[in-house]
Parts: C-alpha cells; structure tokens; sequence
C-alpha cells in the first residue's frame, strides 16, 4: 500500500473567509510522486505537471490535487465529510498504485488547454447551435470539460475536419 495514513487539515477558501464550504488536505508522511504518471495514465482528463510535482482532476463537483506529500480536495462541508472523501481518494490512488505493473505509466505534461487556443480552431459563427450565445462561450465549456467538440455541430462537417483534429490534438 502506497498511503497508509495521514494528517487531516481542514481549511477556509482562501477567497471566502467564514465560508460554510471547505477544502481539505491529507498530509502525507512519505513521499508519493511515483504513482503520479499511473494516475495521469488512468484518470479522465487529469492535469498533470513536469517531474511529478503535482497531478489534478475532478470528480462529481470536486477537484482533487495530489502532491508529493500532500492529498487536497475541495467542496467539503465538515471533518467527518473530508474523511470519507479523502479515505475514498486515497483508497482509489492505492488501488492504481496497486495495479502499476498491468499500466503504462504516463510522463507527458498535461494542462488545461488556453480559450483562445480552443477558439482559433471554431468556426466562429456565433451560430447557437451549440445551445450557447458564442463560439467564446464554447470554448469556455470546453476548456472546463462541461462540453465536448461533438457538441458543435459545424465541427463534425467534413469542411471542419482539420479545426476537429486539431482540437482532439488539445485534448478535446
């Protein structure tokens, strides 16, 4: 087993103090860097940095971020919730640890791809189709993965083809 145990610490968001909402951090004893390219490897559409300092991903309405010795997660409501929650993430990263041998671990770099990247690649049409007022509002959904390309239908015409495989190349 990879994580054993940890140090709980509750805390405020930074930019509302005395929110009822919290995020919580596992401080972890041993250095858990390795299991980072598993993760990246495994996990849907995970943020992932150079030399295993950091990986990032969301589930549900959280966003978790593992570090070297620390596990954060945030939208938690008290400290018997961010046990759960964190027993949960830990027992899933221990599972993936776990399985390392039947998984190619992933090394490459992966961040978030920039709006303006994403909007270069859209037809521009502000057409609505889409069900949203702008191809900017678009390229927002899909920067935060609230939308995929398929949900624009000019994209999927044979005319867009190049702009479709250039925004799967994003990690769309």
């Amino acid at each position: 087993m990879l994580i054993e145990g940890y140090e709980l610490e509750l805390c405020e968001p930074g930019c509302a103090p005395g929110a009822s909402i919290y995020s919580a951090k596992a401080h972890i004893a041993d250095d858990v860097s390795e299991v980072m390219p598993y993760l990246n490897a495994v996990l849907d559409r995970p943020l992932y940095g150079e030399n295993n300092q950091f990986i990032v991903w969301e589930e549900g309405d959280r966003e978790y971020a593992l570090r070297p010795h620390e596990l954060a997660v945030n939208m938690i409501l008290d400290r018997k919730q961010a046990r759960e929650v964190l027993d949960k993430a830990i027992a899933k990263i221990n599972e993936i640890w776990e399985r390392r041998s039947e998984i190619t671990p992933d090394f490459s770099k992966k961040t978030k791809p920039r709006i303006l990247d994403i909007l270069k690649q859209l037809p521009q049409t502000n057409c609505g189709d889409c069900g949203l007022p702008s191809c900017m509002a678009f390229a927002s959904q899909l920067a935060e993965g609230n939308l995929s390309v398929e949900d624009c239908p000019l994209l999927l015409e044979d005319d867009n083809s190049d702009a479709l495989r250039d925004l799967r190349e994003l990690g769309l």
